[in-house]
């Protein structure tokens, strides 16, 4: 039979348990206050550039994360997709506390019948470059050589080169199409083409090795003052620094855009500055929802 000892009037297993619940209310204190998410604003001069980067944990259970349109498939239309809408407010809707906007896109009449450019407009008909999947569902599909982000089941995330023809993987959920992976296994991607090596306003999603940690990278562009953009290379050593084993660039230019939740007021804001001095309406975001306190935006 096992003797109890009595320290100070306590028997040792009663001070076991009070040990062990002490430390369980302190685990779990910590664990409540600490976010998977961490935010930072990073300002730099001469060239000036302003950056946005969001981390998430998407192995924490408090984490979900979702691709969106814009608005609903427009009836009796084949060749559309979804309709245009701001980040911010499809992000409203579907109650995401951070978003990024998403894919490239083709929208339906961008100039009027004089040539006249009528821009990117709420509600203008429109549909993804890559493909599109959200619940399992996809809703737009290609059959160009595209690269795409998938979020499988499990909350892991992949960066999928999009071969033509390639079939969807079976454990994919949520997809959001890219325009050009930037980061492979942890080197660097050399682009020699206008588009790559022009600086510009991007939005990026990075992983690390685990495909389990998730960065928004958003630099803003075409405001001298400010942030003069950057170039595909610039992402590319960017993002590993960051410590990104891949990375995907997203759609940019007056596109680019994060949207995050004031955790003081509770109200959604744009944090970058997009070059059109104003939200773009896009075609998809990607968004997440965060069951826990934010880390304060500055």
């Amino acid at each position: 039979m096992l003797k109890q000892r009595s320290v100070n009037g306590w028997s040792l297993p009663g001070c076991l348990c009070l040990v062990l619940a002490v430390c369980f209310a302190t685990s779990f204190a910590t664990s409540a206050q600490t976010s998977p998410v961490t935010y930072r604003h990073i300002v730099r001069h001469d060239p000036n550039f302003s950056i946005q980067v969001v981390t998430i944990d998407l192995a924490d259970p408090r984490v979900s994360a979702r691709v969106s349109r814009g608005g609903p498939q427009p009836a009796g239309d084949d060749l559309w997709d979804t309709t245009l809408l701001p980040p911010s407010e499809i992000a409203g809707r579907e109650h995401f506390d951070i978003a990024i906007n998403g894919d490239f896109f083709d929208a339906k009449a961008t100039k009027d019948a004089e040539g006249r450019k009528s821009g990117y407009v709420r509600g203008k008909l429109a549909c993804p470059v890559g493909p599109a999947m959200t619940d399992g569902q996809l809703w737009h599909s290609t059959d160009q050589a595209r690269p795409y982000v998938e979020i499988t089941t499990n909350h892991t995330v992949k960066l999928i080169e999009g071969h033509p023809h390639d079939p969807i993987d079976p454990a994919a959920w949520e997809i959001i199409g890219g325009g050009q992976i930037i980061v492979r296994h942890g080197q660097t991607i050399a682009f020699t083409n206008k588009f790559g090596i022009t600086r510009n306003p991007r939005t990026v999603v990075g992983l690390d090795r685990t495909g389990q940690l998730m960065t928004f990278f958003v630099v803003d562009g075409r405001q001298p003052s400010l942030s003069i953009g950057m170039t595909l290379a610039d992402l590319s050593h960017e993002m590993i620094a960051l410590g990104c084993d891949s990375a995907i660039n997203l759609d940019g230019g007056g596109s680019t855009t994060l949207v995050y939740r004031d955790p003081a007021t509770k109200q959604l804001k744009v944090l970058n500055s997009p070059s059109d001095t104003r939200e773009r309406s896009v075609a998809d975001v990607l968004g997440v929802t965060v069951n826990a306190p934010l880390p304060e935006p500055k």
